[in-house]
């Protein structure tokens, strides 16, 4: 690329033409190589503490979903009017129901029978006290007889038939303890006949099981509904077949897969910063990250700029056998109006944390062959040399250095993809600079 501007060449063309000229003098040659120099930006390189952040992306689900179905076929006689999708429900509320009166008449069939279980229980309760007081009495009659026998008061024959008497009463007692005992079963019997009619009846009303908002409504009154038309091999396709999608968007939580080789960067209770996919355009013409540094690895924004933001609430220890990636399950705690069931997002988790570390901004670094580099700027000869660095931690205020440069460094910030290697700079901004230029120049 050639730098020198169109004057200085003119400037020299006519210099070399002059037939007897005098040579350019040292203020002239100066001018001359102020105005070849780029014109750059300088910064010392700061010192601090930086935070990583692991980048992924990810869809975010209501953390309450509950698809609701009929489990039998029938017409949808009844449907809530007032409701629509993003209508809100309360726990318990009734939203639709098929045809009850098979339904109804099943629970009356089976309450009757459980109404004559529990009078049928009822007279063998009277029998059984009945058979219990003849055995009281023939306990006692015998017992008596017992002792007239032993004092010749009573005959043989009437001791025998007061003993018959006894085990008479005692098989009775026994017989009416058994019917008791077997329509007291018949009553449970009776009672989870009514249970599964009412659990008939239920299967056939769609009920709120949470406070939440309606998501979906892929139904309609006088509509004829079968189970067999719902999609289960698909998230988007049981969100289109199901009856009735309801959630609860006060919280939201988002699964991502990270590569292995991050396991260590993160554990439960790290802070998570989470951006709308909507939003994630928009973010990065604000950043211009640049591939190589930057891009992926921390957010555009400053931490405090995210409403979304949340937590680590679960790590997988075994790696997907495939993709050698681990999954994360990360929780919302604020901004969760903001997000949408089923949005796509792009999530930022906070990592490994440098402190006391020089740190430089991205648009100082360059690359070639994959090896990073900046130049340092020196004050005296106004020269820009490149310098390798080894790059550590990448975060929100710019990017660590491991190696090959120091705090304090003045190192060109602006103006880094026009330069070489020992080329002469310009430092915009240096008023002491161009004030003794200008002094020199006078002279």
């Amino acid at each position: 690329m050639i730098r020198t501007p169109l004057i200085v060449s003119l400037f020299f063309l006519l210099a070399a033409c002059g037939g007897g000229a005098d040579e350019p003098s040292e203020e002239e040659k100066a001018a001359a190589e102020q105005a070849q120099a780029v014109s750059v930006r300088v910064a010392r390189v700061a010192e601090g503490s930086i935070q990583s952040w692991v980048y992924a992306q990810g869809t975010a689900r209501a953390g309450e979903r509950e698809f609701l179905s009929f489990e039998s076929a029938g017409r949808v006689a009844y449907l809530d009017p007032r409701l629509e999708e993003g209508d809100r429900v309360r726990q318990g509320q009734v939203i639709a129901y098929q045809q009850q009166a098979r339904a109804q008449a099943g629970v009356a069939s089976a309450r009757s029978t459980l109404t004559n279980a529990r009078t049928e229980v009822t007279v063998a309760q009277a029998n059984q006290k009945q058979a219990a007081a003849s055995l009281e009495l023939a306990q006692a009659t015998f017992e008596r007889y017992r002792q007239l026998l032993a004092l010749d008061s009573a005959s043989q024959q009437e001791y025998d038939e007061a003993e018959a008497r006894l085990a008479e009463a005692r098989a009775g007692k026994q017989q009416a303890d058994a019917q008791l005992a077997a329509v007291r079963a018949n009553v449970d019997a009776a009672q989870a006949g009514v249970d599964e009619a009412q659990v008939s009846v239920s299967e056939s009303r769609i009920v709120s099981p949470i406070n939440g908002i309606i998501a979906r409504l892929n139904i309609e009154q006088g509509q004829y509904f079968s189970p067999q038309v719902i999609q289960t091999n698909s998230e988007s396709g049981a969100l289109s077949s199901v009856p009735v999608v309801i959630i609860n968007p006060s919280r939201f939580e988002i699964t991502v897969q990270l590569p292995a080789f991050e396991r260590d960067a993160i554990e439960i209770g790290a802070e998570v910063l989470v951006e709308a996919g909507d939003r994630m355009a928009a973010t990065a013409r604000k950043t211009d990250a640049r591939p190589g540094v930057g891009a992926g690895r921390a957010p555009g924004l400053n931490a405090s700029d995210y409403a979304v933001r949340g937590s680590v609430v679960a790590i997988s220890p075994s790696l997907d056998p495939e993709r050698r990636s681990f999954q994360v399950t990360l929780r919302t705690n604020s901004g969760a109006i903001r997000l949408q069931d089923g949005e796509f997002v792009t999530t930022w988790i906070a990592g490994r944390r440098a402190l006391e570390t020089a740190i430089v901004a991205y648009d100082a670094i360059r690359f070639e062959d994959n090896q990073a580099f900046v130049f340092v700027y020196d004050p005296e000869t106004r020269i820009a040399r490149r310098t390798a660095v080894e790059l550590g931690l990448q975060g929100i205020e710019g990017v660590a250095i491991a190696s090959g440069l120091d705090a304090g460094t003045p190192i060109i910030t602006s103006g880094v993809e026009r330069l070489s290697d020992g080329d002469r700079v310009r430092r915009i901004g240096d008023k002491t600079r161009q004030s003794s230029n200008r002094t020199s120049n006078a002279r």
